[in-house]
């Protein structure tokens, strides 16, 4: 209905949201409207917040304030440190498979040696 696609539309492209709706361009260069941020983050993060929800509600606004900043600001580390880890981990992986893929290289030319060593 009209009310709510004038009030709720999370992507409205009359240009009175430009924070929430840019415009980008596809392969044949053809401009196309596109969300400029991530929902699914979005509704994760409030989900997680609403367990929150208990303790808030009593607070007054400047304790609302001061405790959302807080909890946002840990929240993103605890996100950017378990990044981070998998980053590394993922890398560690890597290194490991480039230096099992040489080992056995290394093994290969043995072998040859050991064959050439026979004759």
């Amino acid at each position: 209905d009209n009310l709510c696609r004038k009030w709720c539309n999370p992507a409205p492209l009359n240009g009175s949201a430009p924070n929430l709706v840019v415009q980008d361009h596809d392969q044949d260069g053809r401009p196309y409207y596109k969300r400029a941020f991530n929902t699914q983050a979005c509704e994760q993060l409030n989900a997680w917040l609403g367990g929150f929800e208990r303790i808030v509600s009593r607070m007054t606004a400047a304790n609302f304030d001061w405790f959302i900043h807080v909890m946002l600001f840990l929240h993103s580390k605890k996100i950017m440190t378990k990044q981070s880890k998998a980053s590394t981990r993922d890398q560690d992986m890597d290194e490991d498979e480039s230096e099992d893929d040489n080992s056995s290289d290394d093994e290969d030319d043995e072998d040859e040696d050991d064959e050439g060593e026979e004759e």
